[in-house]
């Protein structure tokens, strides 16, 4: 059992245990960085346990249309998703994605769709999002830190 909560800056603290597991650090922020991003406009969310500590996060990003334009005003970006390396392999990544449209909602009913681009080679990723309701058209962005990256979209829409 999983819950998803939207945090104050002020209790980022909350996710400074998480782990990135070996390999993931090619796709993924590592550490403080990705807690500590003050990118404008970004929330940063926790997903967790029954027992009500941290074992993942994400970020939502309002403006990432303003960052890529490939996504449009009513696109929320979806970054920085991280379940802690020592709980993977156990589900908790499907149950947060699947529960991340009604979260999205709920946080930002204003935005249409989610969007987020999933590095080529982090095929596993790109697995769990498509698995999650995610859609693939093809399209690419290139202009990533970390090579070519796939562009896949959530509608939430859906559900209205």
């Amino acid at each position: 059992m999983i819950s998803l909560h939207r945090l104050a800056p002020d209790e980022a603290e909350r996710l400074a245990g998480l782990r990135i597991a070996p390999g993931q650090d090619a796709f993924v922020s590592a550490g403080r960085e990705m807690i500590t991003d003050q990118t404008e406009g970004l929330s940063l969310h926790e997903v967790r346990g029954a027992d009500g500590d941290a074992i993942g996060m994400f970020k939502l990003d309002p403006l990432y249309h303003q960052r890529h334009d490939f996504a449009g005003t009513r696109d929320l970006g979806l970054r920085g998703f991280l379940i802690d390396s020592h709980l993977q392999g156990r589900g908790i990544g499907a149950a947060t994605l699947a529960a991340l449209g009604d979260h999205a909602r709920a946080e930002y009913p204003e935005f249409d769709r989610v969007v987020l681009t999933v590095n080529l080679e982090n095929t596993v990723a790109r697995r769990a999002y498509l698995s999650a309701g995610f859609e693939d058209r093809g399209e690419l962005y290139l202009g990533g830190a970390r090579g070519p990256q796939h562009i896949l979209w959530l509608d939430l829409r859906a559900d209205r």
